[in-house]
């Protein structure tokens, strides 16, 4: 190996680094992001069910809580259960959990669209063991559930917030 391969990956990182300051590229939570538009600003309304409040709870810790918003950001949620494991004894032993979760980004007093959109992803549970464990296994599934719509609307809000 010759003494000039490591300067290689080197010059390949500072010409990248250079390469993404060319195009444009800015941290959405920096100091002049785009997500600053939305940090400690907006008052978030979701479904009074478990998902709902993980959801929210994400977000704010996300994008900070406020007492005085910007903006408000109303969610939807749409979320089922469907069995996708079945014995030869009609017992479901594993459940899907599909959701998607419709938002929209609105200024205060005013229900005109700043921003919306949809958002989908699904998690599961095993239901093979007992009437408990079968029920915290949901639980937790709809906690993460709650979780991964939430970071799923945060993305889009950074993108929806460049032009805010």
């Amino acid at each position: 190996m010759s003494s000039s391969s490591p300067a290689l990956p080197r010059r390949a990182l500072i010409l990248g680094a250079l390469a993404l300051g060319g195009c444009g590229f800015a941290p959405v939570y920096g100091t002049s992001g785009a997500g600053g538009a939305l940090r400690n600003a907006v008052d978030i309304e979701t479904p009074a069910t478990r998902e709902g409040f993980r959801l929210r709870a994400r977000i704010e810790d996300r994008l900070g809580r406020t007492a005085s918003p910007r903006y408000r950001l109303r969610v939807a949620l749409d979320i089922d259960a469907n069995p996708v494991a079945i014995t030869t004894q009609q017992d479901t032993t594993r459940y899907n959990l599909p959701g998607i979760a419709t938002w929209t980004l609105m200024e205060m007093g005013d229900d005109t669209a700043l921003a919306s959109g949809q958002v989908d992803t699904f998690t599961a549970y095993s239901a093979a063991g007992t009437t408990v464990a079968t029920l915290e296994a949901e639980g937790d599934a709809r906690d993460r559930l709650g979780t991964a719509l939430a970071d799923l609307i945060i993305t889009r809000l950074m993108i929806a917030a460049q032009d805010l």
